[in-house]
Formats: C-alpha cells, sequence, structure tokens
C-alpha cells in the first residue's frame, strides 16, 4: 500500500507564509532604497542644473558688464537668455544694492518668447542669488527665483516611481506566493507522507510504502523509508517462518521423548542403554537449540563478551572436526583437514562453535559422498579458518542473505534446521573483531572464510 500525499497541511502553510514573507520584504526594501535613490538623484539634478543655470547668468552678467565698462549700457540680453531658459525671473543689482534689471524688464519677455516659453503669472519660489566678479571684483549680483511648477514635476516624478514601485511590489508578492506555495507542497508532502506512512508501519501495516518522486534528499530519504519497511517486511516474515520451525524443531524430539517415557512408564520399554542413549540425544538437540537461541539472542544484544585468550585455530579446526566426523562418516562424507598454526586471540569454546556450525552446515548440504575441506592459514596480519564442501552451491538469490537470521533458503527444506547456525557464526565472528564469507565456487561447492585479527608473536 503506497500512502498518498495529503494537500497543503499546516506545516506548508507556515512554509509559504515565511517564503513570502521573506520575498515581499525583499522586494519591499529594494523599492524602498530605489525611490529614494532616485529622489535624491532628482532632486540633486534639479538643485545641480539650477545651480549650473545661475552661474551661467552670473557669467553673463559680468562679460556685458565688462564689455560696457558699466551697468548703465550694458546689454544684459545674455543674461536674460539664460534666466528665461530656465523659466525663471532675473533681478539684477549692482554693488550698491540698486536695481539694474527686473522681471518686468520687456527684455526678460521677449527671451523667454524667443525660447518657446509662455510668460506666465506662477508662483515662485525664493530668489537664490549669486555674485557678478569683473576682474577679482564684485561688481554687483544676480537674483534667480525658479518657478514652483518645476518642483511639483519633480514630485511627479517622485510619485510616478512610487507608483511603479508599488505595483512591481505586488506583481513580484502574487509570483513570490505561487512560487511559496508550489515550493512548500513540493517540500511538505513528501514529509506528511512519510509521517503517515511511519504510523501506518507502526501500527502494524507492513505494506506502508510512499512515492519516491519527490526532490532531491527527500527523494533518498522516501526510498531509505521504504527500504527500511522491505526490511521490516522481511524480519516479519522470516520470524514467523521461524516460530513454524522451531515448532516443528521442537516436536520432533518432544514426540520422541514422550513416546519413550511412556513407554517405559508403561512398562513397555526397558531402560536399556539403548534407549536411554536415545533419550540423551534428543535432549542434547534440544539443548543445542536452546543455546543456539541464547547465543544469537546475547550476541544480537550485546551481550556476548568472549574471552580473550591465545587459541590456535589449527586445533580449533582438526577437535570440530572429529566431533563432527560421525556424522559426515553416516553421510558416506569425507572429511579433510588442513590445518597450519594459525593463532589469534578469543574464546577457545566461541571459536569451537564457529567451527562446528560451518561444518554441520556443509555436511548438512552435501550429497552423500561428498568432500568437505576444514584449512586455517596464518598471513600477516590474519589468521583465517575456511570451509569448502563441493555439494550444490548456494542459489545466487540467497547468497547475500545466508548470513540473516531465521533465513533458510530454497534449499532450506532438504535438510533440517532452524536456519540459525550461519547466524550466530555472523555474531560470534563480529565479537571477535572478524569477517565471514560465503561463496560459491567455480565447479561447484561452497567456500566460507572467516578472517581474524591474527595474535600478536609470542
Amino acid at each position: 500500500m503506497v500512502v498518498r500525499r495529503p494537500h497543503l497541511g499546516p506545516l506548508g502553510v507556515r512554509l509559504a507564509l515565511a517564503f513570502l514573507t521573506v520575498a515581499v520584504s525583499a522586494i519591499a526594501v529594494f523599492a524602498a532604497l530605489t525611490m529614494l535613490s532616485a529622489r535624491n538623484e532628482v532632486s540633486g539634478l534639479t538643485d545641480r542644473q539650477r545651480g549650473d543655470d545661475l552661474a551661467a547668468t552670473a557669467i553673463a552678467a559680468g562679460d556685458a558688464y565688462q564689455r560696457a565698462d558699466g551697468w548703465a549700457t550694458a546689454d544684459l540680453a545674455g543674461a536674460a537668455a539664460v534666466a528665461a531658459r530656465s523659466q525663471a525671473t532675473l533681478t539684477i543689482v549692482d554693488g550698491n544694492g540698486d536695481v539694474v534689471a527686473a522681471p518686468t524688464d520687456a527684455l526678460a519677455s521677449m527671451m523667454m518668447q524667443m525660447h518657446g516659453l509662455a510668460s506666465v503669472d506662477t508662483p515662485r519660489g525664493d530668489p537664490v542669488s549669486a555674485a557678478v566678479v569683473v576682474d577679482g571684483q564684485p561688481v554687483g549680483a544676480v537674483m534667480l527665483r525658479f518657478p514652483t511648477q518645476a518642483m511639483a514635476a519633480e514630485r511627479h516624478v517622485r510619485d510616478a516611481l512610487a507608483r511603479t514601485a508599488i505595483l512591481g511590489m505586488l506583481i513580484a508578492g502574487a509570483v513570490a506566493l505561487v512560487v511559496a506555495l508550489y515550493v512548500s507542497v513540493r517540500v511538505t508532502r513528501p514529509v506528511t507522507a512519510l509521517t503517515t506512512a511511519a504510523g501506518d508501519l507502526a501500527a502494524g501495516r507492513r505494506d506502508a510504502r510512499v512515492d519516491t518522486d519527490g526532490p532531491g534528499e527527500l527523494r533518498t530519504l522516501a526510498e531509505a523509508f521504504n527500504g527500511m519497511a522491505d526490511h521490516l517486511d522481511r524480519e516479519d516474515r522470516l520470524r514467523r517462518n521461524l516460530v513454524a520451525d522451531i515448532a516443528h524443531e521442537l516436536r520432533t524430539p518432544l514426540a520422541i521423548l514422550q513416546g519413550s517415557t511412556e513407554a517405559l512408564l508403561d512398562g513397555i520399554d526397558q531402560p536399556t542403554a539403548e534407549v536411554l542413549g536415545s533419550l540423551n540425544d534428543e535432549v542434547t538437540r534440544l539443548r543445542r537449540l536452546v543455546g543456539d537461541l541464547e547465543t544469537l539472542a546475547a550476541a544480537e544484544a550485546a551481550g556476548l563478551r568472549p574471552r580473550a585468550d591465545r587459541v590456535d585455530l589449527a586445533d580449533v579446526a582438526t577437535s570440530a572436526a572429529d566431533l563432527l566426523r560421525p556424522l559426515a562418516d553416516d553421510r558416506t562424507t569425507t572429511l579433510t583437514v588442513d590445518a597450519e598454526a594459525a593463532a589469534v586471540i578469543g574464546d577457545a569454546d566461541r571459536l569451537h562453535q564457529i567451527a562446528v556450525n560451518l561444518i554441520a552446515n556443509a555436511v548438512k548440504f552435501t550429497p552423500a559422498g561428498g568432500a568437505i575441506t576444514i584449512s586455517t592459514r596464518s598471513s600477516g596480519a590474519t589468521a583465517s579458518l575456511e570451509v569448502l564442501d563441493n555439494g550444490p552451491g548456494i542459489p545466487e538469490q540467497d547468497l547475500p542473505h545466508v548470513f540473516e537470521r531465521f533465513w533458510r533458503g530454497a534449499n532450506g527444506n532438504k535438510a533440517s534446521g532452524s536456519g540459525i547456525g550461519l547466524a550466530v557464526v555472523s555474531e560470534l565472528v563480529a565479537a571477535h573483531h572478524g569477517t565471514v564469507t560465503g561463496e560459491n565456487v567455480p565447479g561447484g561447492g561452497t567456500r566460507f572464510t572467516v578472517a581474524f585479527p591474527a595474535a600478536p608473536p609470542q
């Protein structure tokens, strides 16, 4: 069951609002800075233009004064033309402050008409003045009064900029809202779907899965979740199979024990050595199964603490082979030991259990008349134990799972067992800081290799 992604939830709304707030704030700051910069630039440009006109008017008046050698016969047409160009009214005073030329002069009106400017009565601002200097001496001053219409035009430009900025902010805000909603949906829907699927998985619905078409890391997270769910599902199936397998493994010896003890109690059988030996074998079988389960549980719970003695893997391999040789002989399987000294630091009993489980597994799956070779080697910093058989090998699809607990594989129905022997081997090897691998060999057969850190020289 694939969990569908729900619609935008509270997290998505908050995330979208956060995106929108950041976007609108950034746009507002940008618009405010643009308007401030534009206002300062327009005001500065106007001020510079008026200052240039005032200076040009003063220079033109000074030239007229110098050519006429006085204000009386000075031709002020040039100064009036400059003033008319900026629609300013011109007033010129001499060194004593007496007015030499005034805005009412016909010359000023004529100059404005020559520049195509209507001589209308508009409000004027405060006058600005500049000294008229001839040969380094001030001989008078010019005063210009600019129309306030120019200030209104400046405000009009600023207002237009403000309207443009506000319109741009609204458009950008709308775009930011759409993008924020899209991103929020893309981000929050996979998270919400994962949360829902995790709740379903915790409630026991092992088929809960999520879509894996999210963006970037969310896709990786969804794939990891599905992988975890698959692993849990497989573990659950293996656990159920374990219950059935262990029940089967326990049922046979318990039935034998019950039947034999009832026969003894009823006087049908006599407590002979053969009968008691059979009962002991079944008890040993039960004890071995319970011991494997206990070892596996202790290893998985990090409760396994092996001893740290100096142990020779050659002795371990020889002892384990001798223990299982009668079982191999019953199956007409040849056991060969090729042991070289290979010292490790570990627990002799646990290392013996590793070798016994590997050899017993090989005997179990090797056909009658087969051969099994147990060898030990020491090479540099590594000591190894190898069990090689010429059986049918392990199906390729089962190889990655042979060390998983309760895994019996495609050949599991060909031999009895609980499917925890190799899992116990894996846990015991890990407790000794070693590695164990299983592989098929060309021509048929399987090789299990256990590698441990070699013990330092004595």
